[in-house]
């Protein structure tokens, strides 16, 4: 009996996932061997749980995520498979597979998804314009032309010199569409072009206050973990 456990913020994701699961009877979900795991989450990410987990031997892990950035970061912490959201049935069928005729060593199947991923990683092509919404008009933007991102209950709102649009992507998603040299979260509401920082102001208790070059001097929060990320990234 496999056990497995779904660990994902996105509810919709988790009824997806667990509705592609019920044809394998060999799964149960207390104490799991196997963790279907999303990477970006609120709080803790994927790689930050992992590598939180007390138990001895670790389950085994599937990453499910919406995007494939991380795909070569998933192997640091030892995951069995990586799969691309919306999930395929059939690609869910060859991780289970795989995970049932598991008699290769870990790390050789480490390896050859390694360099799987690494080859499909040179065939990627930046996102050239983003579909935005303002009333009923569909406008192709440009990411450079964007100030920044910020999330307002569960809408996403992109904020340019023409002033405000919205798409349905969430935060998240639209993250790993945007080019990650030019677009930093600097909070888990707010995304930012970093071309349209103007000055970087130290808070109070490791948190920033990040000033833009726009005409409105617009102020957005930089917290305290993101702070670090970007201490390093700029040696500041």
């Amino acid at each position: 009996m496999l056990r497995a456990l779904i660990v994902d913020d996105e509810k919709f994701s988790r009824v997806s996932l667990k509705k592609l699961l019920k044809p394998y009877s060999q799964i149960e979900a207390q104490k799991p061997d196997l963790v279907f795991l999303d990477i970006q989450m609120p709080g803790f990410n994927g790689f930050e749980v992992m590598r939180s987990v007390a138990l001895d031997p670790k389950p085994q892990v599937v990453f499910v995520t919406a995007y494939d950035k991380y795909a070569v970061k998933a192997f640091e912490v030892n995951a069995i498979d990586y799969i691309l959201k919306p999930i395929d049935e059939k690609r869910l069928k060859l991780t289970m597979e795989k995970i049932s005729q598991r008699d290769k060593s870990v790390q050789e199947d480490f390896e050859k998804l390694r360099k799987l991923l690494l080859n499909l990683d040179k065939f990627k092509s930046p996102q050239q314009h983003l579909p935005l919404r303002r009333g009923r008009k569909i406008v192709l933007m440009s990411p450079a032309d964007i100030h920044y991102l910020k999330s307002e209950q569960g809408v996403t709102i992109v904020v340019t010199q023409s002033g405000e649009y919205w798409t349905h992507y969430t935060l998240t998603e639209i993250e790993g569409i945007l080019d990650e040299q030019m677009f930093f979260r600097t909070h888990r509401s707010t995304i930012i072009n970093l071309n349209k920082i103007k000055e970087i102001v130290p808070a109070q208790s490791g948190v920033y206050d990040v000033y833009l070059s726009d005409t409105e001097h617009t102020c957005l929060p930089l917290s305290r973990d993101r702070a670090r990320v970007l201490r390093e990234r700029y040696n500041f």
